[in-house]
């Protein structure tokens, strides 16, 4: 298998004495290199694959190490690289794009997520990717970003019929790529560009379900054709509802053969700060679906073979539409439905928020104005008891909608 890192040649110096920055590429017991247009001064100034002694050795070694990861991302897509270094060496320089370009940048960043297991955040950051070449060419820096650029996406967006939700997402995806690009020392702005931009809101979905529905979807029968895809998709759902809405990709992940589950949520991991394990009881409710489908290694197995894992989302996704729609309930039944009904329960029930929150393993929002977080942490047992509590709840179809918290009871008289 071939590697990749950085190195000089130290027999061959520069006229000027200086050293060129090289990408070794080792496969198969040789060695081939490609030039970069990084060089030091003298060999001092090399340590250990890094710039030392140098004023810009930070910023040097961050652009370095991201020239570094997009041919190893290069690298990655190789069909077979167990070939000569020169041959690995022809096949990287062949499918190398210039790492300023906004194309060349997202799609490196893009086959990043994938690494990461990230795959629906990276499919939909190709969708916006697509939007963007649209508006502005394939020719595009990432230097070329300014607020004025901005407006001129946002219009483009506009003119093409998209919700101020759509907006927000697209525009999110890209502060988060001009972020990265700048993280990794890519590029460098004197002013941000989303410094002075607003980011058009998004508008707040009500997918919650109510206890009656709850309670439809967990007694429903199905019969016919799709009663395998209907009984998987509404199984997946109570298992989503009963687990503190986790999503189902990190469900797919966890390991479900011990009395509890322990993981950390993906789309946050980047952006939680902290401890961001999440780990709660299994309940009896959950246990009894989860030993349906368990598997020898503690995964879960549907008997579906799909390649990808966006293609049992859609399946799963479709299911449950279909569902709602033959029960008749007033809003669109989907999977995140569980998550948000979860939460309303519990705030419905009183439930503190922090709480709610790390169940569910959500990134605390506006952490710096709401400082209380900073004199207590919340652990297993609580969450368990406020999950416990919001289950039972859900199957007490003798107790109110919107029941007084327990604490406020001795405060309040009902009528």
């Amino acid at each position: 298998m071939a590697t990749l890192s950085l190195a000089i040649i130290k027999s061959r110096p520069n006229k000027d004495g200086s050293y060129g920055i090289k990408i070794a590429v080792a496969s198969q017991g040789s060695t081939a290199f490609i030039s970069t247009r990084f060089k030091v001064e003298n060999i001092k100034q090399w340590k250990g694959g890094k710039i030392v002694r140098h004023p810009d050795a930070d910023v040097s070694n961050r652009k370095l190490r991201a020239l570094l990861l997009e041919y190893e991302n290069i690298l990655d897509t190789m069909p077979n690289p167990n070939v000569s270094a020169v041959d690995v060496k022809s096949y990287l320089e062949s499918r190398y794009c210039k790492f300023d370009s906004l194309k060349g940048y997202t799609e490196v960043y893009i086959a990043r997520l994938e690494k990461e297991n990230r795959v629906s955040y990276a499919q939909n950051m190709g969708y916006t990717l697509k939007y963007l070449i649209e508006c502005f060419g394939e020719s595009m820096t990432l230097q070329q970003f300014t607020p004025s650029a901005l407006m001129l996406f946002e219009k483009h967006l506009r003119k093409g019929g998209s919700s101020d939700t759509t907006i927000n997402i697209r525009m999110s995806h890209l502060k988060a790529l001009l972020n990265a690009a700048v993280n990794d020392g890519t590029v460098e702005y004197k002013v941000f560009p989303f410094r002075n931009y607003k980011i058009p809101t998004k508008a707040v979905r009500d997918i919650c379900i109510s206890k009656e529905e709850l309670h439809q979807l967990r007694e429903a029968e199905f019969k016919g054709v799709s009663e395998r895809r209907h009984t998987v998709a509404r199984d997946l759902f109570l298992l989503s509802f009963y687990c503190a809405g986790i999503n189902l990709t990190d469900l797919m992940d966890a390991r479900l053969d011990d009395d509890t589950i322990t993981f950390v949520r993906k789309k946050t991991a980047t952006k939680k700060q902290g401890e961001k394990e999440v780990s709660i009881t299994i309940q009896p409710e959950a246990r009894a679906i989860i030993d349906k489908y368990l598997t020898e290694d503690g995964k879960l197995d549907f008997g579906y073979n799909y390649s990808q894992y966006e293609q049992f989302r859609s399946f799963v996704t479709k299911g449950l539409n279909k569902i709602g729609e033959e029960l008749g309930f007033e809003k669109k039944l989907m999977y995140y439905s569980a998550r948000k009904t979860f939460v309303q329960f519990g705030t419905n029930l009183g439930i503190p928020l922090y709480i709610l929150e790390y169940a569910i393993g959500q990134t605390i929002k506006d952490k710096n104005n709401r400082p209380i977080h900073n004199y207590f942490k919340v652990m297993c047992p609580q969450a368990d008891m406020a999950i416990r509590t919001i289950i039972s709840y859900s199957m007490d179809m003798d107790e109110e909608e919107t029941p007084i918290p327990e604490w406020a009871r001795k405060y309040i008289t009902k009528s």
